[in-house]
């Protein structure tokens, strides 16, 4: 079964495995309402996306399903990043899309139709030895998305392909190209599928569930600074549109909903020497103490050298060898030895 955006990954990815040999099913996610005639605006997952997985598929004579997974994108996605700013957190809708829809929605029902294997157009690799199976980066570093996928298991690993494990974005695009597809040129999808014009905020607002209610905004050293309508609006490490003066360049450092406050400072006061994580998952077996490895805080972010404590309460806490800019709660912290994924999981508290 390869997962079909309608994008060009996605697009070159089930057609590689059809010229393979495989016995391809194509399968377009419905994850939420699409208004009629709405056209690509550089997010997946729209009507026109789901034509041009469909000709894909056509055009290489596979079939082609659009099967409906609003509701569990509502309680496993949605819901999560409306309660994760209303906990004053950064949520990462992408991640658990990629957790509770592609590798576990998606997966049952490959099992239902007899699909062997889940294939995904993701910038990561898939291998194997004698001790199991290894989640690693993609060949491509600028597009490699292993961050992303931390939660898999030994179970899902055994049954995912990334096909595109191994090639850069212009090799996708050439390889469309000698593939016949129609859709070689179209541009990437961009930010979060679900939300219009990157607006988070009227997103929260048009949801309901996030009234505007007037709190302080106020420097670390108690400062009373000005007033905010909302502190689900702000994130850490955010500078522009605090709507404060001060004598120095001001960033959000805490977001406190139990005193509806935001909290901010300078530069320096975002630096933090750890986190304490949640949920954690691990790809392969556990650690059974202190573990030093890299760890990775943002999609974005260069990998940090850090020593990993379990905690007694499940938790874990990160210690980082160098502080770390802009932890925030609610974002994922991944580990990595070389290139490999070991595990990650979602950042609960900063130190």
């Amino acid at each position: 079964m390869a997962a079909m955006s309608g994008g060009v990954d996605s697009s070159v990815m089930a057609a590689l495995l059809d010229r393979a040999g495989y016995e391809v099913i194509g399968l377009s996610m419905q994850l939420f309402d699409k208004a009629p005639g709405r056209t690509s605006d550089g997010k997946c997952c729209t009507l026109d996306d789901f034509q041009d997985a469909r000709k894909v598929a056509f055009d290489r004579g596979f079939t082609h399903y659009v099967m409906d997974f609003e509701d569990r994108f509502q309680q496993t996605v949605i819901e999560d990043f409306i309660q994760g700013y209303l906990r004053g957190e950064t949520p990462s809708p992408c991640i658990r899309c990629n957790q509770y829809l592609k590798f576990s929605a998606l997966m049952d029902r490959a099992e239902c139709l007899g699909a062997k294997f889940v294939a995904t157009g993701h910038y990561a690799s898939v291998t194997q030895d004698a001790s199991g199976w290894h989640l690693r980066k993609a060949d491509d570093p600028a597009k490699d998305q292993s961050y992303f996928l931390f939660h898999h298991t030994q179970a899902t690993l055994a049954r995912t392909l990334f096909p595109l494990a191994h090639l850069h974005k212009a090799e996708v695009r050439a390889l469309g190209r000698e593939l016949g597809l129609h859709l070689v040129d179209k541009a990437e999808s961009q930010e979060i599928c679900f939300v219009t014009q990157d607006r988070y905020d009227a997103f929260l607002e048009a949801s309901g569930r996030a009234p505007a209610q007037p709190g302080d905004i106020r420097h670390l050293n108690g400062q009373r600074l000005g007033c905010h309508d909302g502190f689900w609006r702000f994130t850490v490490g955010q500078r522009r549109g605090l709507g404060v003066a001060y004598r120095e360049p001001l960033y959000v450092v805490r977001v406190e909903p139990s005193s509806n406050t935001v909290w901010v400072g300078g530069e320096a006061d975002l630096s933090r020497t750890g986190l304490v994580a949640r949920d954690v998952n691990w790809v392969g077996a556990a650690p059974n103490g202190p573990l030093i490895c890299a760890a990775k805080v943002r999609s974005r972010s260069p990998e940090a050298e850090a020593m990993l404590i379990p905690l007694d309460d499940g938790h874990l806490k990160v210690v980082f060898e160098e502080p770390q800019r802009a932890l925030a709660p609610g974002q994922a912290v991944v580990f990595y030895r070389g290139d490999e994924v070991l595990g990650g999981g979602w950042i609960h508290a900063v130190l």
